[in-house]
């Protein structure tokens, strides 16, 4: 159901302290991997800025196109209009007003043709015509510009590119996705982080989840199974928080893993600086793997007494961030977490693909990825383009481009991550419950969520009877947030 505002006093104290911002940013020695990193060391604060929206993109000009907003004409105009026209002058004006109407026109046209060529060319792919879909790619890259200030044109512009690399690798046999450069998933991982509420509201849910579970615990540990795309800015939100309980803060230690040494020192680094203001104790142990790679457990630090140790995954189709799927959930399994919080995107898509869905279409199907894809797709670029609506903005074309891009083409050019040739589970969610871990909803997290979204901008949050909390833009669902415990019984698969 849809929820609204409001929440508990303890749940609006917690929000209170779990900024959005990321204001701590830090340089200091190196991490090796494995070993902890004290906050009693000295760090030096300094502030970076990111990107700001009066950036401008770098690379050759591109042709500017006209929206339909940009071509109506305010309601001042009509009114100027309406008295030329009563006394008899208003001749050019309504000439003006026929032919921003045609122009309306024929650019809501050209949007329809987009789309039906677009379905077209993934028909022909889905059935092996790749002759015909290849003329269709060739029409539609004239057509579309991932510049254009429609968003329904910039969408089918990173969709066209997509489909080209699906038809590359269908000719050459080339299935599996290149790693991308960390820092580039980074930068636009953070600038999507600013520029969109949806991995803010998906952080607010997991470190509400996470305060819970660590309540009146001196020792903690957090495990975030992929530390690249978000580096520290979700546990510099939960860092205030935990130095504000009650009888002091606890001993906390962060596990980061990633494919990024860079990146993993650079988080630990902020959590240190931070923590070392906060006057909470710290350490981090960076871990420079997947989560399903090889000897992955061997390199996580041995539990303490009375730990309450929590996991963090967030999962998307940027790249191949666990490896291994079976090795990665052998690894949660042996953690026995008291609290695992799990973001998945909802695209309802292939089993294994990347997407939330699983229960959708067959693994494999081509045609299906791609309906769910588009599905979900435009309605990030349609939130994207509500929050920054200028024609130029370089904030959001980093996000279209380093994010969303990035996995449409993960999705359709090479089927996610799943297409890797490593062992890919379907539906997470089930493979959970299947090994042993039970449903943590708490209540009022999703009401604490709504309580944090800015009004009147399209952003819909809604609660599962399970505790889910789903994450949208006008009603479609975009993101899930799950939260779990770890509680074996002799019916679980071991």
């Amino acid at each position: 159901m849809s929820t609204g505002r409001g929440g508990s006093s303890d749940m609006q104290d917690s929000l209170s302290l779990m900024q959005f911002h990321d204001p701590y940013l830090y340089s200091g020695s190196a991490v090796s991997a494995n070993l902890p990193l004290s906050s009693s060391h000295s760090f030096l604060p300094h502030r970076q800025d990111f990107v700001h929206t009066g950036d401008r993109c770098s690379g050759k000009d591109v042709p500017e196109f006209v929206d339909q907003a940009a071509a109506e004409v305010s309601g001042e105009q009509e009114l100027a209009v309406s008295k030329e026209v009563h006394e008899g002058g208003g001749d050019a004006a309504v000439e003006e007003q026929d032919g921003a109407a045609t122009a309306r026109g024929e650019e809501e046209a050209h949007g329809v043709r987009m789309i039906a060529l677009l379905m077209e060319c993934a028909v022909a792919v889905s059935v092996g015509n790749l002759a015909d879909a290849n003329g269709m790619l060739l029409e539609l890259a004239q057509m579309a510009s991932p510049y254009a200030s429609s968003c329904g044109e910039r969408l089918v512009a990173y969709f066209t590119k997509a489909m080209a690399a699906r038809l590359m690798s269908s000719w050459v046999g080339i299935c599996a996705p290149l790693a991308p450069p960390c820092a580039a998933v980074h930068a636009a991982f953070r600038a999507f982080y600013n520029v969109s509420p949806l991995a803010r509201f998906a952080y607010l849910a997991c470190n509400q989840a996470i305060l819970e579970a660590f309540h009146s615990k001196r020792l903690v540990h957090i495990v975030d199974l992929d530390v690249v795309p978000g580096g520290a800015l979700q546990w510099l939100s939960l860092l205030p928080a935990l130095a504000a309980r009650p009888g002091g803060p606890p001993l906390l230690r962060v596990t980061g893993f990633g494919m990024s040494a860079s990146a993993l020192h650079d988080t630990g680094n902020q959590l240190a600086g931070l923590a070392s203001k906060l006057s909470i104790p710290f350490e981090f142990y960076a871990v420079a793997k997947r989560p399903g790679d090889v000897d992955a457990v061997a390199a996580v630090p041995s539990r303490r007494p009375g730990e309450a140790l929590a996991v963090h995954w967030l999962r998307h189709a940027m790249y191949d961030a666990a490896g291994d799927d079976g090795a990665t959930m052998r690894l949660v399994r042996w953690l026995e977490p008291k609290m695992l919080t799990l973001v998945e995107q909802e695209r309802g898509g292939a089993p294994g693909d990347g997407g939330g869905g699983g229960a959708g279409h067959e693994h494999g199907h081509f045609l299906g990825r791609f309906v769910s894809a588009l599905h979900h797709y435009s309605a990030l670029f349609d939130s994207l383009g509500a929050s920054r609506p200028a024609d130029e903005d370089a904030s959001r074309h980093l996000v279209e481009h380093g994010v969303l891009g990035r996995e449409i083409g993960n999705v359709l050019a090479v089927g996610g991550p799943s297409r890797s040739g490593r062992d890919k589970l379907g539906c997470w969610q089930a493979e959970l419950a299947r090994h042993g871990f039970l449903r943590a909803g708490g209540a009022g997290r999703a009401q604490l969520v709504a309580g944090a979204c800015p009004a009147g901008l399209g952003s819909t949050v809604a609660d599962d009877h399970d505790g889910t909390v789903r994450l949208g833009w006008k009603g479609t669902p975009l993101y899930a947030v799950s939260t779990w415990t770890w509680c074996p019984s002799p019916h679980a698969q071991r």
